[in-house]
């Protein structure tokens, strides 16, 4: 049996239908670049996450250079940020965060996670303010948000801004409020293996700012304001209208998508509950006192003790079982000249124990009770 992580075959075969006729319309139209159906996704994921822009980019990382560089403008006036500008997150995440930061001009500031929810702790951030400090990058890892009420005071107390990397957690809530909605912008990713993603790179960007939004326009498409008038030095991220439409035909689906994946990750809470070698990821009625739901675009475990050899005996079984993130980022030698506040023991730790197993809304009851019954059979 073979068990990938994501299985866009599956899905694929799931909504052709809907897929091929928004594929069609691209056809027929022959509009390519920010074209209608563009226009339309961008409309129906505002409405669906509660923004009141939403703008669509070229990828989940040219989101976060973008937000970012918006609010330079915005708040700076220039191009970027300064050198001795700090911007506070996570080591444990994704190269793109940080990365993200470093393009802004600015410079990340790394801080521990709680080792429960695996995001950013709101008390280390306090502790990592400086007169430096211009803003708080958090990341919702995994599906399962950062704790925006705490981040949220410390933002305004501070007078940082605050953009949301919600790459992995399209749908995800927080107080019954959608993700990407809390900072001045989130950026989602839509790379395919995202619980909303399309057939190639493509990202999105939300902001309740109306000076941001026409800025973050402007950027995505070389600093146009109007055709041939550039008012800044900008980039070519433009979302394209096959992902669009292909974005389209999944959007509608994503509700149901992410309760399946909940359904999944409920499964295997109860299977491994009483494996004292693991540590199932918390839920959202275990996490600061249900105020999130889980989405679980990843379902990624806590393994106490011999987790690498646990990983290549679930590979062997032909189960795609993954590490994310094996290397904090202030452990690689891109970050090494970045500021850290404190050992980062918690990031540290993590890494050295997550361990992620396939989740995805076409995981069949067969599929799964073969991982639940693998990992059992390696601890007996």
């Amino acid at each position: 049996m073979n068990i990938p992580i994501a299985d866009p075959k599956r899905e694929y075969t799931f909504l052709k239908k809907d897929i091929d006729k928004q594929i069609k319309n691209c056809l027929s139209s022959q509009q390519w670049v920010l074209g209608p159906k563009v226009t339309e996704f961008e409309k129906k994921a505002s409405k669906y996450l509660g923004s009141r822009y939403a703008i669509g980019v070229a990828s989940g990382t040219d989101a976060l250079i973008l937000s970012l560089r918006a609010l330079a403008f915005r708040l700076r006036k220039k191009q970027g940020f300064d050198e001795k500008d700090e911007i506070i997150t996570t080591p444990f995440t994704f190269i793109a965060t940080a990365e993200a930061i470093a393009h802004s001009g600015a410079r990340p500031v790394f801080v521990d996670v709680n080792l429960d929810t695996f995001n950013i702790e709101p008390k280390a951030i306090k502790r990592a303010i400086t007169k430096n400090t211009i803003g708080i990058l958090p990341v919702h890892l995994y599906g399962l948000a950062a704790d925006m009420s705490e981040i949220g005071k410390i933002a305004k107390a501070n007078n940082l801004f605050v953009v949301e990397d919600a790459a992995q957690s399209f749908g995800g809530e927080y107080k019954n409020k959608k993700l990407g909605t809390f900072g001045d912008c989130g950026a989602f990713s839509f790379f395919p293996s995202k619980n909303l993603g399309g057939f190639g790179d493509g990202g999105l960007i939300t902001t309740n700012d109306e000076k941001l939004h026409q800025i973050i326009k402007a950027l995505r498409n070389h600093g146009q304001s109007e055709l041939y008038n550039a008012s800044f030095i900008g980039y070519n991220s433009r979302l394209d209208s096959i992902q669009a439409a292909v974005l389209l035909a999944k959007l509608k689906y994503i509700d149901k998508f992410n309760k399946t994946r909940i359904k999944i990750a409920n499964k295997y809470n109860k299977a491994f509950q009483n494996i004292s070698q693991i540590e199932c990821p918390l839920g959202h009625e275990q996490s600061l006192g249900s105020s999130m739901d889980h989405v679980y675009n990843l379902y990624t475990i806590k393994v106490r003790q011999k987790r690498d050899k646990l990983l290549k005996y679930l590979n062997y079984k032909g189960i795609s079982a993954r590490i994310y993130y094996p290397r904090p980022l202030s452990k690689m030698k891109a970050f090494k000249s970045y500021k850290s506040q404190g050992k980062l023991i918690n990031a540290c730790n993590l890494s050295k124990k997550s361990l992620s197993l396939p989740i995805n809304p076409f995981l069949d009851n067969k599929q799964t009770n073969h991982i639940i019954s693998t990992v059992k059979k390696f601890y007996s």
